[in-house]
C-alpha cells in the first residue's frame, strides 16, 4: 500500500473513532444485509440465524450463496460465537451452474468497551475463512486458500440516525493482504422498517474498490426480521470487481 492509501485509511479510522466518541448513547445497525459489522452480541444463551441468498456479479460471473446459513450465539452479554456455511453455486459466461459447499466462516466477537454514559460500544471479531471440500475449489465454485480477517467495530447514534464502523486487515493465504474500512449510516423509515446504507472500502495495492450498499431491516415480528440489500462496487475495472451485489434473507431471534 502506497502512503496516500495508508494516510487515506487512517483517516477514515480516526473519522469513525471520533464519531463514537462524541455522541450520547451507542446505536448498532451493522452486520447482514451489509458487509460491515458492528459491535452489537446476540445477549447471554440468545441465537441469532441469518438465513439468506446472496449474489454477487464480477466481470461475467455470477457467485451465489444459497442458502447463507450464519449462525450466532451469544456466550455472555459481551461475547458471540459465529459460524457461516453456505451453499455456493458459480456460472461463467457459456457455461452451465456449477454448484457445491462453499467457504465457510468462524469467528469470535467481542465486545470490550461498552459504556452507557458516554455512548461508546466497541468490539474486535476475529474472523477464518476456509473451503468446506478441495473439489470446490479444483470446480472453480470457491477461491483457493484460507483468509482471516482482525477488524474493530464501534457503534453510536448521532441525533436520529445511527452510526456504524468497522476497519481491520485481511490476510489472504493465496492472494493481496487487504484493509477493509466500512461505515453505516441508519434511519428508521416509519413503522417497524429501517433503511441503512453503507460504504465499504477494500484497500490493496493497485485494486482498491468502494461498495456502495443500501438495504433495509424489516420487523415482521418479535422475533423475525427480513433483511434486503443491493450495491455495487466503485474502482478500477478488475475481474472481482462486484458489479452488483445483493442480499435476501431473513433473521430469526431466539
Amino acid at each position: 500500500m502506497n502512503s496516500r492509501k495508508l494516510l487515506t485509511t487512517c483517516g477514515q479510522c480516526a473519522g469513525i473513532a471520533a464519531l463514537s466518541i462524541s455522541s450520547a448513547c451507542a446505536l448498532a445497525q451493522g452486520g447482514p444485509p451489509l458487509v460491515t459489522d458492528d459491535p452489537e452480541t446476540p445477549g447471554d444463551a440468545h441465537w441469532e440465524i441469518n438465513i439468506a441468498a446472496i449474489g454477487m456479479l464480477t466481470r461475467g460471473q455470477w457467485d451465489v450463496d444459497a442458502p447463507d446459513a450464519d449462525i450466532n450465539y451469544g456466550l455472555g452479554e459481551r461475547i458471540q460465537l459465529k459460524l457461516d456455511v453456505p451453499w455456493s453455486y458459480s456460472k461463467e459466461p457459456s457455461q452451465a451452474w456449477k454448484s457445491g459447499a462453499g467457504t465457510a466462516q468462524a469467528g469470535v466477537k467481542w465486545r470490550f468497551v461498552d459504556t452507557v454514559d458516554s455512548g461508546l460500544s466497541m468490539s474486535t471479531y476475529p474472523q477464518l475463512s476456509w473451503n468446506l471440500l478441495s473439489s470446490s475449489v479444483s470446480r472453480g465454485i470457491t477461491s483457493p486458500g484460507r483468509q482471516f480477517f482482525l477488524p474493530i467495530e464501534a457503534a453510536t447514534v448521532v441525533g436520529d440516525f445511527g452510526l456504524d464502523g468497522e476497519t481491520g486487515r485481511n490476510f489472504v493465504q493465496q492472494g493481496q493482504n487487504q484493509w477493509m474500512v466500512g461505515a453505516v449510516l441508519a434511519h428508521s423509515c416509519g413503522g417497524s422498517v429501517e433503511c441503512v446504507g453503507e460504504v465499504h472500502e477494500r484497500l490493496a495495492p493497485h485494486n482498491s474498490q468502494t461498495l456502495l450498499n443500501l438495504g433495509v431491516h424489516w420487523k415482521l415480528n418479535e422475533s423475525v426480521i427480513l433483511l434486503a440489500s443491493a450495491g455495487r462496487e466503485f474502482g478500477p475495472p478488475t475481474d472481482d470487481q462486484q458489479r452488483l451485489r445483493i442480499y435476501l434473507g431473513f433473521q430469526s431471534l431466539h
